[in-house]
């Protein structure tokens, strides 16, 4: 075993990078396979083919949606990446062996792998960039193959005519690394020395560049800047990020480095500490990228997309939630598991906001509130989020996931041509062309779709009569008329006492509670008796002849809250459970500092 270890602990090491970046992306990366793959859609077809080929950079496009599109299976979108991130490790190795660099630095091959996993930290970096990386260390090991014996002349014009039409295709195909490939060749040619024409080689081969990309812009609607730092690289088509530059640098300067370098006194010290270092840098430096806050959005849009409620609902026992998305997405689990009038107190709460986030024209937040509408069967209005989230995404490609819900809508509605121009763009996929098969014969029988669950469902719980505009302010008046026009639509009336009590309104709390009655509710809701109490309390001064069949434990808390909170409103006990969890407790302090913070950031505004 130590013999094995000794003879082929590179190999061993690069391995065992693989197995880490997998296991990285398969277990807590996961939602972010998902938000890559729910952002585009690779289709089948000639036309998708030319219209990604026809921009600089458009192959690396073309293969990295097709990868990307594999996401939608995790495992297989985790082995994509180890594979990606370990090529890039082992490609870099190998331009390192080309420059004779000893076994002693090969941990150093590392640190563009490591660099390139943080920036894709950033949820908005394409595998097309990594794509290209690879391609242009495959480019930089060829130019070594075809530089060796530069003694014969012949060589040498067999290395210029290589770079005149490597570097405009390379551009062409793979797009901005073809500064990886010119700087890299600059450099090696720079260290040689071995004649006078090195110099002018890599000097040259610079101003070459940058020359064929200042004349493509005259002919390509793209400003310079985008030219010269990628098209498709990045999701927002205006931004070139810094740190993409530092991968790149990194790519061309390690080998170059390592090169440069004498083999160390002591070797294994040296391994032993490098590798010590640059995996803590690299943990380090990746639970700060990977934690940052969007991804608890991304994280909870992902659970809501797989239905996995019960997750939610740990995740956010574990933590509560923060941003009004991700106690939108709570709330939702709640009620998916009915358990919304019992629990909705156990976690934050930020007002209506954490029922019906309002609307922002970004590719993100949308798409759960339409999730919410399409459960509550408001289908129109689900229909117009996934139709502005699609739109929203930057870089103008379209979503699967989305244009899957967006059909559902329209199917809805009635719209069977409009979901038949969708369904036949599905079809042209992948992992979509089976349920777009299925639902093209399904509209096709008008006997098959009345009996459908979901359209039976969508048919019968929507509102009927009448297709509305309304404001985010009259929303209880909607779910009124949601639940009074289908007494089945149970989602419908626990939102609309949901939406009362974060309102602070106790008023129409008690005016639609006796809709209930349509519900079957096995028991009274936990929030719901807990407010009942109250209000007896506060009508009757006792609870003697209280008409509601409540629990005991449940009466006995909300006692105690108000006894406490009579008593002393700053007390300690009131930010602890069981008296926390009160509906109480967010009516007479947790609405008041909803409305603190509101008036906060409308002076900061102002």
């Amino acid at each position: 075993m130590k013999q094995l270890l000794i003879c082929h602990w590179k190999a061993l090491l690069s391995i065992l990078f693989a197995i880490t970046v997998f296991v990285f992306w398969f277990i807590p990366g996961v939602s972010i396979l998902s938000y890559q793959e729910q952002y585009q859609l690779f289709l089948f077809s000639s036309e998708y083919f030319w219209e990604r080929i026809c921009v600089p950079g458009g192959l690396a496009d073309y293969i990295s949606e097709f990868l990307v599109q594999f996401y939608y299976i995790p495992i297989l979108g985790a082995i994509i990446l180890a594979l990606c991130y370990t090529s890039i490790q082992r490609l870099t190795w190998k331009l390192c062996r080309r420059l004779s660099s000893t076994n002693t630095w090969y941990i150093l091959s590392f640190i563009p792998a490591f660099a390139l996993w943080f920036f894709m930290s950033d949820e908005s970096v394409l595998l097309s960039f990594t794509i290209a990386l690879i391609a242009a260390l495959c480019t930089l090991i060829g130019y070594h193959a075809i530089s060796r014996n530069e003694a014969f002349p012949t060589r040498r014009w067999h290395k210029i005519i290589f770079l005149l039409i490597l570097i405009p295709l390379f551009y062409w195909l793979f797009g901005a690394c073809v500064w990886v490939v010119a700087a890299y060749v600059a450099g090696y040619e720079l260290i040689k020395r071995s004649s006078p024409t090195n110099f002018l080689v890599g000097i040259l081969t610079l101003i070459y560049t940058g020359i064929i990309i200042y004349l493509l812009s005259y002919s390509l609607q793209y400003p310079l800047y985008r030219l010269m730092g990628g098209i498709n690289y990045y999701r927002y088509p205006a931004l070139i990020p810094r740190l993409q530059w530092v991968v790149m640098a990194l790519i061309v300067c390690i080998p170059l480095l390592i090169s440069r370098l004498h083999e160390p006194k002591k070797s294994r010290l040296w391994l032993f500490s490098s590798t010590s270092i640059i995996v803590a840098v690299g943990y380090s430096s990746l639970a700060y990228g990977y934690t940052r806050p969007q991804y608890e959005l991304i994280d909870y849009d992902y659970l809501v997309r797989n239905e996995q409620w019960d997750a939610i609902i740990d995740k956010a026992t574990k933590k509560q939630p923060s941003s009004p998305m991700s106690v939108a997405c709570v709330n939702l689990a709640l009620s998916q598991r009915n358990e919304l009038s019992d629990r909705i107190f156990d976690f934050y709460q930020n007002g209506a906001e954490g029922l019906f986030p309002s609307f922002s024209r970004d590719m993100t937040s949308p798409v759960s509130t339409a999730e919410i509408y399409f459960r509550l069967c408001m289908v129109n209005e689900a229909l117009r989020y996934m139709f502005e989230a699609q739109e929203a995404i930057p870089n103008f490609r379209k979503s699967g996931r989305l244009t899957q819900r967006i059909i559902q809508c329209e199917i809805a509605n009635g719209q069977y041509a409009v979901a038949t121009k969708y369904l036949r763009r599905l079809q042209q996929s992948l992992f979509y062309r089976k349920w777009a098969t299925w639902t093209l014969e399904v509209i096709g029988n008008k006997d098959r779709l009345k009996i459908d669950p979901l359209y039976l469902r969508l048919s019968s719980d929507r509102q009927q009569k009448t297709d509305f505009l309304f404001s985010d302010r009259e929303m209880d008046q909607m779910l009124g008329l949601l639940f009074v026009g289908n007494y089945q639509n149970k989602m419908a009336y626990e939102y609309l006492m949901a939406y009362e009590l974060l309102q602070g309104d106790v008023q129409r709390f008690m005016k639609y509670y006796p809709l209930g009655k349509y519900v079957n509710y096995t028991h009274i809701p936990k929030a719901f008796q807990e407010v009942l109490v109250g209000v007896w309390l506060q009508q009757h001064g006792s609870l003697r002849d209280i008409p509601y069949s409540l629990d005991k434990m449940t009466v006995e808390n909300t006692l105690n809250f108000i006894g406490t909170y009579m008593r002393n409103q700053e007390a300690s006990e009131l930010s602890q459970p069981p008296l926390s969890t009160n509906a109480w407790h967010y009516l007479l302090i947790g609405s008041r500092k909803q409305e603190k913070q509101g008036k906060q950031k409308m002076q900061l505004i102002y």
